[in-house]
């Protein structure tokens, strides 16, 4: 197996021809991919087969962290989960591969995982929310949006509210918007705050839609995402974070997601993954589906 650095602009390009070749998830993204590897400082790696099938990870010193599923034919990807993390384990001093797939994926790489290597404990799951912007009304009505909507109501009648392209935003006051979600959101939960840096410093590059709140002449909130890879009808959810000093920020900003989405002329939303309390938060949206993700280690047996 070949390990290559993506630490030149070669190594760069064959990220985007594989991404575009063979992108099926939402995180494949490879400006994104860059953007959290230089935010995290966690050096990308292009780890490539003999014949050719290849997948991303994050080098993290001791273990490696591919990046959602291979980039190879749909029919390969639990095969390609294995062989790589065979080879990766058979012939570097890397103690685990760290890996996020989904339920079916999961259970097929348990089934077929080679004896020199076992799975261990899922460490979390995630819950990842669909949404039909067809079935969205953004004026929400009925019963079941009353509370929303008389939020809604409530914070757009008591503060002045803008929504502006975030290239529009000077930097300094996004980075500001990130250090405050970061101060309450890490006190309580996983919070990736170099990824977001790392993002407005490239400029937002390989969104297809990023907006910053403005509340009250100051910047509450960041929403932005992506056209799903390999399916044009669907957007990606990546980004949406606040700072917590407006009640129902929250839902304010979803709700602003959902009518751009929408606008867009996008038919389904995946609203990323989450655990058990943002889970709980996103449901009061009312997704038509959601599916899971499992990350977990394979080290050697």
């Amino acid at each position: 197996m070949e390990v290559i650095p993506i630490d030149t602009l070669a190594a760069q390009k064959l990220v985007f021809d594989l991404m575009r070749e063979f992108g099926r998830t939402p995180e494949h993204n490879a400006d994104w991919f860059l953007s959290v590897a230089k935010g995290e400082g966690r050096p990308p790696l292009l780890l490539r087969l003999p014949d050719g099938r290849s997948a991303l990870a994050y080098d993290d010193g001791n273990e490696w962290g591919m990046l959602e599923e291979p980039l190879v034919p749909t029919g390969d990807i639990a095969r390609t989960v294995c062989d790589i993390a065979r080879a990766v384990l058979g012939s570097t001093s890397v103690a685990k591969i760290v890996v996020e797939l989904k339920t079916p994926v999961r259970k097929e790489v348990l089934s077929i995982l080679p004896k020199t290597l076992k799975a261990r404990a899922i460490n979390y799951t995630m819950t990842w929310p669909v949404y039909d912007m067809h079935a969205f009304d953004s004026e929400i009505p009925g019963g079941h949006w009353k509370s929303i909507r008389n939020a809604r109501n409530k914070f757009y009648r008591e503060h002045q509210v803008e929504v502006r392209d975030v290239r529009e935003v000077h930097a300094s006051e996004l980075h500001d918007l990130v250090d405050r979600w970061k101060e309450v959101r890490g006190a309580h939960d996983r919070a990736y705050d170099g990824r977001y840096h790392a993002c407005i410093d490239n400029n937002f590059a390989g969104f297809d839609g990023a907006r910053a709140m403005i509340v009250d002449g100051r910047v509450a909130g960041i929403n932005g995402g992506w056209k799903f890879p390999g399916k044009p009808d669907y957007y990606y959810g990546a980004v949406g974070l606040h700072d917590y000093a407006f009640q129902d920020i929250g839902s304010m900003l979803y709700l602003e997601d959902f009518i751009w989405i929408k606008n867009q002329g996008y038919a389904y939303a995946d609203m990323a993954g989450g655990e058990k309390e943002l889970t709980h938060f996103k449901n009061q949206f009312q997704p038509v589906s959601w599916y899971k993700t499992h990350v977990f280690s394979i080290v050697r047996a």
